[in-house]
């Protein structure tokens, strides 16, 4: 598939979108996240992959394959001799030949030969788009990864702040003798403990974004955007698997591969019967006296070698159909893996989230309550620490949610990867 028709496709899903940040339904399954980068650079960073680029070299050494089956394994061989001959009563004489031979394939070969090659080129455009794939499944866990790490070093400076603040007001309390200096160490432990975790988190969002640059350095420059919550996806869950199945260029290449092998071993099959060569022989005798020209035909009787080249290559294409059903094992397996994880993940996130609400607004009556008298500061402080770890649950939540709808998108070839239905 060509970098135009790709660009084209994409361009199609995401016609009508003003701008990065709208939510444009693409495609009849998903709706595309916000927090995505535009295609065209998605585009721009998957060619990049070394990755794509070893897969479209490979193509072109199957292109080169399928000429060289094409073309076959004879050429035309010159053979030529000049010779001094002494005759005893007739004097000396320059004599020489010249002969042309050449290899012919048995009918049925050549035709082998060429459907061998082409169904190569098939499985290597194949491996073009399963490369993209599983390079797009990469940059998504990384882009995530990344932006999980960003908003969760966001909500530990929050939680520092908050302790920063509740240090600072019980600070004057205590000059002022109106807290005891208990409730001080204990809100500088919790700012303490809360700054220790924004040292792990900066490290953690560093590495994510060294990660993320160094296998897309394309992406290096755009700015992270927000990880927004979730959306159902569109189509029902029990048409997903199917539809991965029909879209998976792992299994269509696999057959290509299977095929190939099996055209393979047709064709050694059929080689056990050897090609004839013929030529045509000039020769020139006596100092000219005599001259001609003469057929040339020879052909190797067959023996062990080739038999024994048929039964092996007999047996490489029945371990590709193994291979071929392993995968399509495999492929339908991962398509239920990704529905499953998509709908269990979805539900887990809509659960952290209601915890989250539900620890926010415990915690803001507790903090009333502790204004008023009617709590203590440890309850407070339990409280507002709950409160942000149902934030960080319910972060992961969200990133594994858009974790496993991304996957389940992309084995289906809802974006990045052109369709030819």
């Amino acid at each position: 598939m060509t970098r135009v028709a790709i660009l084209l496709a994409s361009a199609s899903l995401i016609v009508a979108v003003p701008a990065w940040g709208a939510e444009p339904e693409i495609g009849p399954g998903v709706t595309r996240p916000a927090f995505l980068p535009p295609d065209i650079l998605i585009l721009d960073a998957l060619d990049a992959s070394p990755t794509v680029n070893e897969a479209q070299a490979n193509l072109s050494g199957a292109q080169a394959a399928s000429r060289q089956l094409a073309a076959g394994d004879h050429e035309t061989v010159v053979s030529a001799t000049l010779d001094e001959r002494d005759v005893r009563t007739d004097g000396r004489f320059t004599e020489w030949s010249l002969q042309l031979t050449r290899g012919l394939r048995l009918p049925g070969k050549a035709a082998l030969d060429r459907a061998a090659g082409a169904v190569g080129v098939r499985a290597a455009s194949d491996g073009i788009e399963d490369a993209r794939h599983q390079t797009s499944l990469i940059f998504a866990e990384y882009w995530v990864v990344w932006l999980a790490a960003v908003e969760r070093r966001v909500i530990d400076e929050a939680e520092l702040t908050t302790y920063a603040r509740d240090v600072q007001a019980l600070s004057r309390r205590v000059d002022l003798k109106d807290a005891a200096l208990v409730d001080l160490e204990q809100a500088r432990a919790a700012q303490a403990r809360a700054a220790a975790a924004l040292a792990v988190s900066e490290g953690e969002q560093s590495n994510a974004r060294a990660m993320l640059e160094g296998l897309f350095p394309n992406l290096a420059g755009v700015a992270p955007g927000e990880l927004t919550p979730p959306i159902e996806p569109s189509r029902p869950y029990d048409l997903w698997a199917d539809i991965i199945i029909q879209r998976s260029h792992e299994l269509t290449m696999a057959r290509a591969l299977a095929d190939q092998q099996h055209l393979f071993a047709r064709r050694s099959a059929r080689d056990r019967t050897p090609d004839p060569s013929v030529g045509v022989r000039l020769f020139n005798e006596r100092g000219g006296d005599e001259t001609g020209v003469g057929l040339v035909f020879s052909m190797p009787f067959s023996g062990a070698r080739r038999s024994a080249t048929a039964d092996r290559q007999a047996a490489e294409a029945s371990a590709a159909e193994a291979r071929f059903a392993m995968t399509a094992r495999e492929v339908r397996s991962n398509a239920q893996r990704d529905v499953i994880s998509a709908a269990g993940s979805l539900r887990a996130w809509r659960d952290s989230e209601a915890a989250r609400a539900a620890a926010e607004q415990s915690a803001q009556r507790i903090t009333r309550g502790y204004d008023l008298g009617e709590f203590d500061l440890a309850d407070r402080l339990l409280a507002e620490r709950q409160a942000f770890e149902m934030r960080r649950l319910e972060l992961e939540a969200r990133a594994r949610a858009h974790l496993a709808l991304l996957k389940m998108a992309l084995d289906a070839h809802e974006f990045w990867l052109a369709e030819d239905e």
